[in-house]
């Protein structure tokens, strides 16, 4: 299989990708796993409660690979409520992976949409 590279003003590396999770609860646990095959940018995270958290705890944090490039902190605060936090374009190179893993609360439930894009020097399978 034949891969390429594309320029940097192709759509491929303009347009944002959504990657949507709604969690359930439970305290330290991983949610919405995602493997791409092309090396991505994570842009930031948007989380809206969908029910509040009893602790200060009730966040996630975001990961790539095994690594945590941010935190969303949603603490007590009651359904509806919103949170865009910067990713600050963290590498998830290819093959690995993203997700959110819950901090410390245990009752809190959000939906979390990480924002990406693909890593201008990523490579494509030719068609």
């Amino acid at each position: 299989m034949a891969t390429h590279s594309l320029r940097y003003d192709h759509p491929n590396h303009q347009v944002r990708r959504e990657h949507s999770i709604i969690t359930t609860a439970g305290a330290t646990t991983d949610f919405g796993k995602m493997r791409n095959f092309q090396a991505m940018r994570l842009k930031a995270a948007h989380a809206t409660v969908i029910t509040a958290g009893t602790a200060t705890t009730h966040g996630y944090d975001v990961y790539s690979g095994t690594t945590s490039v941010g935190t969303i902190p949603l603490s007590t605060n009651t359904a509806g409520y919103t949170l865009s936090v910067d990713l600050s374009n963290a590498a998830v190179a290819a093959g690995d992976y993203m997700e959110i893993k819950s901090l410390a609360d245990a009752t809190g439930v959000a939906e979390v949409v990480l924002e990406y894009g693909a890593d201008a020097q990523a490579v494509i399978t030719s068609e």
